[in-house]
């Protein structure tokens, strides 16, 4: 090898070096961004629907993508809150705090009765009610809209204290009998008064806040406009902290804001982080219903759905046909994200994607399991699996710049 071929061997080694500097730096920064991104929702305590919480988290959101080259706004729109008063269940031994169905009916006043194992003779029954919708719940909840029972009371066991709720997809027209979730660790105070044939007393009962809820939104304009929109979407309330239920959608889709705002694609691509996930998803409603004809129009809509950054997650993908599912998975794989399981494109999805269904238009959809789903004790320090989410995180960039990248109309 002579001086000339030696020079530039040399040179072509620091250039790989300083490639392979560079993707170092860039991967730091982006899990420095990361963490970041996630400790800001985490320090967030409430971000239920129309809360003081709701709105900060809105907030928060605009202020994590300050240094984009996107217009982000806060979008409002005027809410009903149903806020539980004086929820609870006494026993001669225990007065029990709960948190009502957010769905369900109430009691009006305080009532009185015996309570019975759901199945028996009594005025109030007790069941199994679970946050993902176990087939335990139904022993349970096959009574709601029967007049068999005045109220029902479902157990939340879990393995630490606190109570997982349940999401109110019929918030908009409440139905049934009363429901009153109680913590798991009080059962043996309910099956005491089984045994001892005890009568208890119950009351469920809300006030009507009216007050604001909040979306916020952005849009990157393709460089071809006419083109059908991507449109990239993930739920920002939930019950609790909620920290790994929401945080991979979370930071997935402040990643995605970032990376198609600093290079726009060929197709516009729509953001929107909507409220009122846990009560029948009223703030896509809202935002479908000021974009009416998006929901089947888009291109493809991106749902960046619930625990895919747990610990321990199961991901699961839902589609609405095989091809984009296929481009789903490819993404994934190249991005070391197992899939556990998948929804069949003729299966009604979970989450907000089941909207996209109804309407008849194109989804792709991540969700996973999470062994703290809908607790309060689902935060950061405990239940985040950071590797998983910056996996998730660079799997869901690199999808969406490949879907907002079609120059033609088909998915």
């Amino acid at each position: 090898m002579n001086n000339q071929e030696n020079r530039i061997q040399q040179v072509a080694e620091a250039n790989d070096a300083k490639t392979s500097a560079n993707f170092v730096i860039e991967r730091e920064i982006a899990y420095a961004e990361l963490v970041e991104d996630i400790r800001a929702w985490d320090a967030q305590a409430q971000h239920r629907t129309g809360t003081d919480g709701d709105r900060i988290t809105s907030e928060v959101l605009m202020r994590r993508l300050a240094n984009s080259d996107v217009h982000v706004e806060i979008v409002e729109f005027p809410f009903s809150r149903r806020v539980p008063k004086h929820c609870y269940v006494q026993t001669r031994a225990q007065r029990i705090e709960g948190i009502p169905l957010f769905d369900g009916g109430e009691t009006q006043a305080e009532i009185s009765g015996f309570v019975v194992n759901a199945g028996d003779e009594g005025e109030f029954a007790v069941g199994f009610a679970s946050a993902v919708g176990s087939p335990a719940n139904h022993a349970l909840f096959s009574y709601r809209d029967s007049s068999t029972y005045r109220a029902l009371i479902g157990i939340s066991r879990n393995e630490t204290a606190g109570i997982a709720m349940l999401n109110a997809d019929a918030y908009l027209t409440p139905h049934g009998l009363p429901i009153l979730i109680v913590d798991g660790r009080y059962e043996s105070f309910l099956q005491e008064a089984i045994r001892a044939r005890q009568p208890i007393n119950l009351n469920v009962a809300f006030d009507i806040e009216q007050t604001i809820a909040t979306n916020v939104q952005a849009t990157v304009v393709g460089t071809n406009p006419k083109l059908k929109p991507v449109v990239v979407m993930t739920p920002k309330s939930s019950w609790w902290t909620s920290t790994a239920e929401r945080c991979g959608g979370i930071a997935a889709w402040l990643a995605v804001v970032r990376a198609v705002a600093a290079s726009p694609p060929t197709r516009t691509v729509i953001f929107t982080a909507n409220t009122g996930h846990e009560l029948g998803h009223v703030g896509l409603d809202h935002f479908l219903e000021q974009n009416p004809d998006l929901a089947q129009g888009a291109h493809v809509w991106v749902h960046l759905g619930a625990n895919f950054a747990a610990k321990d997650s199961q991901v699961r993908i839902q589609y609405s046909n095989e091809t984009l599912g296929e481009r789903l998975r490819q993404h994934l794989h190249s991005h070391q994200v197992e899939i556990a399981g998948e929804v069949p494109s003729s299966t009604r999805p979970g989450g907000e994607a089941r909207n996209i269904f109804d309407a008849g238009g194109n989804y792709v959809s991540l969700l996973g399991s999470n062994g703290l789903f809908h607790h309060p004790d689902d935060r950061m320090a405990n239940n985040v699996d950071m590797n998983r989410a910056m996996r998730s995180r660079n799997a869901v960039v690199s999808l969406v710049k490949d879907l907002s990248g079609d120059d033609g109309n088909a998915p």
